[in-house]
């Protein structure tokens, strides 16, 4: 199991503070600023000479605020390295285009964040990527879909609606026979809960939006792996795309990070709690929580994680008109379409994706059908929780 957890309450709190800096200030300061001077030519020249690494010169590229966030991430997920970028879906974008080019093949699991996917079908196609969806649930699914011509394997474990896994250190192992890259999307378990790059995923991608944040105020990604990947982004995807975290927003995100671990912590019990309450309940079919043994893969996820956060899919045994109703019944729960933060939400997975109802191979192939609701438990009383939840099940 890879776990990661050792020590991360501090080494969220004090890593890469220099403590005594910034006139012994206990928050270190936001670097709002576009320029960083060069005391004269010769420093200019070294710089651009590879010369002055901690030198910072222009925030779209470094930025002291920024830094800091990036080292702090990689220390919790275990990384050499990582960079951070103004949005999940521009460090999927840039991790993605970083490692394939015209004529390349990319192995994809299908049911991806819906973004991911429309990037992968849309976006890369167009420049001439194949990509192949798969299953992803057996090793056998990426062995019998890889070609020649295959440079990236793309994971989400687990997967954020149907919570479906992928045997992480058996796909790194295959890929690295076959000299492919292996990119995870890692929002969802987090660094509390799972460290990919332990189990030989190359690279992990995070929408800092969500549960690092935890407030439901900032959009930020990021991309932890190697010195050296991460070096090539900075120079090509990260300057060239411009999708860049700004200082102020890193900060933020900095804020929410101090208190990351004491609110995993709670996420994973109460998601587990009402993940066994609902399992149990008459209007349920069924319950995608990686953590309750009834899940499919709930061996590999004890043994890829350490506990499975607040977000959980319920399936209602009264279909589609029913999880509508469940939906508008509820008081505490929001309805929106992110997840991570203070407050409860519930989001129907089937709204704007452009699925017909009747559709069920398109609904098959990613693990979804019409009776879903997505629950993110927030951080309100878990009795509170549970009796809304009872409420609105009443109602369907």
């Amino acid at each position: 199991m890879n776990k990661g957890k050792d020590k991360m309450e501090t080494t969220i709190i004090h890593h890469a503070e220099n403590k005594g800096d910034f006139w012994d200030s206990i928050v270190p300061p936001i670097f709002e600023t576009v320029n960083f001077y060069f005391h004269d030519t010769k420093e200019a020249e070294d710089y651009f000479s590879g010369n002055l690494p901690e030198k910072y010169y222009y925030t779209r590229g470094l930025n002291p605020t920024v830094h800091l966030l990036e080292k702090k991430i990689a220390a919790i997920e275990g990384t050499p390295a990582c960079k951070c970028f103004g949005s999940g879906m521009a460090a999927v974008s840039a991790a993605i285009m970083a490692n394939v080019q015209a004529g390349d093949h990319i192995i994809s699991i299908a049911g991806i964040y819906k973004n991911a996917y429309r990037f992968l079908n849309e976006v890369a196609i167009r420049f001439g990527v194949e990509v192949t969806f798969v299953d992803g649930n057996c090793i056998a699914d990426f062995e019998a879909a890889c070609k020649s011509n295959t440079k990236v394997i793309y994971l989400e474990s687990p997967s954020s609606t149907n919570h479906s896994l992928q045997d992480l250190t058996a796909v790194a192992e295959f890929a690295k026979q076959k000299k492919i890259t292996t990119i995870i999307d890692n929002a969802m378990a987090t660094p509390y809960n799972q460290r990919p790059y332990g189990l030989g995923i190359d690279l992990i991608i995070h929408s800092a939006t969500k549960y690092i944040n935890g407030h439901g105020d900032v959009l930020a990604g990021a991309i932890c792996g190697s010195e050296q990947a991460i070096k090539e982004l900075l120079s090509r995807e990260h300057a060239l795309f411009g999708g860049i975290l700004g200082p102020f927003e890193a900060w933020l995100v900095l804020r929410g990070l101090r208190t990351f671990a004491v609110r995993m912590n709670h996420y994973n019990q109460v998601g587990l709690e009402i993940a066994s309450y609902l399992e149990e309940h008459p209007k349920v079919n069924r319950v995608y929580y990686p953590m309750l043994p009834s899940h499919p893969q709930h061996e590999l996820a004890k043994r890829q994680m350490s506990g499975g956060s607040s977000l959980l899919t319920v399936e209602l045994k009264a279909g589609k008109k029913g999880a509508l109703t469940f939906m508008d019944s509820l008081k505490l729960f929001r309805n929106a379409a992110s997840w991570g933060s203070f407050e409860s939400l519930a989001w129907y997975p089937l709204t704007g994706v452009g699925a017909n109802s009747n559709n069920y191979e398109w609904l098959k192939l990613r693990g979804l059908n019409e009776s879903m609701v997505r629950l993110a438990i927030g951080m309100e009383d878990v009795n509170d929780i549970k009796e809304d939840i009872e409420s609105a099940l009443q109602k369907c």
